[in-house]
């Protein structure tokens, strides 16, 4: 049976380096897929704080890892094995799956994958020492609470974050009009506003989550489909189910 998807176009903001697992789940349902990447993830402009937090990996009760490339980063300047003594704590299943890949387990993951959650779901955390490793631009939330619970929370960047200009061939692809534009973060929402030709285009816009959905909403998007897991294939299911 055709899937709903078949014959739409949609356009994928996630970095390069990012969008293959979702290009291929779209495309494998016969959509036609325009990769229109609005940002862009480069390496901490000043690695300095990264590599002395990992050198005193083991003070922290606590590591947080709240995205995939914080772990991908985070492992390009690890120098030695991760210490049993120092906790894990994953914000979803990618990020949970790229700690295992690497031998070392999570302790927890919130069942529902925001900041929130994770604070939450953490239990008490008075008097913890916790590293939280993030992109460059992220939403103060996670701090707050955590400092709210008492605990001393050390903030590192791990990653930046940047708005990055698509490709001529991806413009020319946009202005044929699309079904719907995906994004999977907040950054990607901005990146796009930044770099449309008319960041009012009359798109339909197809979010990870409820947060993502209202840095979209803010933006003045149309936001029709909202995933009810947070994750790539969450997103994916949600366009099937409104297209049906």
């Amino acid at each position: 049976m055709n899937s709903p998807l078949a014959g739409k176009q949609i356009v994928v903001t996630r970095p390069v380096h990012q969008s293959g697992t979702m290009r291929q789940m779209l495309e494998v349902r016969g959509a036609t897929v325009v990769e229109f990447p609005t940002i862009r993830i480069e390496p901490a402009s000043n690695p300095k704080p990264l590599q002395q937090a990992l050198n005193e990996l083991a003070t922290f009760d606590r590591v947080l890892f709240t995205s995939v490339n914080g772990v991908t980063y985070t492992w390009q300047h690890l120098q030695h094995p991760w210490p049993d003594s120092v906790r894990v704590a994953a914000i979803g299943p990618a990020t949970a799956a790229a700690l295992n890949s690497r031998g070392v387990t999570p302790d927890f993951v919130p069942s529902e994958y925001v900041a929130e959650a994770l604070a939450s779901g953490l239990g008490p955390v008075q008097d913890q020492s916790i590293l939280l490793l993030r992109a460059s631009k992220a939403r103060p939330t996670l701090v707050e609470l955590l400092r709210a619970g008492g605990a001393k929370v050390t903030l590192v960047t791990a990653y930046e974050t940047h708005v990055n200009h698509p490709p001529d061939a991806a413009y020319a692809a946009l202005a044929d009009g699309a079904d719907a534009v995906t994004f999977t973060s907040g950054s990607t929402v901005e990146g796009f506003v930044a770099v449309s030709p008319d960041p009012k285009i009359p798109v339909t816009a197809a979010c990870i989550g409820p947060i993502t959905a209202q840095v979209a909403a803010d933006a003045g998007f149309k936001v029709a489909i909202v995933a009810k897991t947070y994750t790539t294939e969450g997103l994916v299911a949600a366009l099937e189910e409104y297209f049906e």
